[in-house]
């Protein structure tokens, strides 16, 4: 099995449960989050959350036009040899526009699903109130 040194570091150790993973931007930070394939009722998480904060953005105007500030404004070299190994990791294979289309259902289909549960629970703490 190949050598996953930055995962390692970062406490992932069951390379062979590691499903997917996702990559995102929120405003000051590159969040990565892995997935795992787990068996029914177990109790290990199904997923790990990693945040990686970017640099700071208040660079002086005169110098964010130039190669200093491009290499500043890259994520951070941890998160990237992270994907790196990742991709190698789990092998995604390119998606169809079939196949694009079902992940971006599937993804809403989680969304409503987290949304109307974080409503319902909103909704009992305000009734908890009276």
């Amino acid at each position: 099995m190949p050598d996953y040194p930055t995962l390692e570091e970062m406490g992932i150790h069951s390379f062979d449960e590691v499903s997917h993973f996702k990559l995102r931007k929120e405003q000051h930070a590159d969040v990565l989050k892995i997935y795992y394939r787990r068996a029914k009722g177990s109790l290990l998480p199904r997923s790990k959350k990693f945040t990686f904060v970017r640099p700071r953005t208040a660079v002086p105007l005169q110098y964010r036009d130039n190669l200093a500030w491009e290499q500043f404004k890259q994520s951070s070299p941890r998160l990237q040899k992270a994907v790196d190994e990742l991709t190698q990791l789990t092998q995604p294979v390119p998606a169809t526009p079939k196949d694009q289309k079902t992940l971006f259902l599937n993804d809403l289909d989680h969304l409503e699903k987290v949304m109307l549960a974080k409503i319902a629970e909103m909704r009992r703490q305000v009734e908890e109130l009276n």
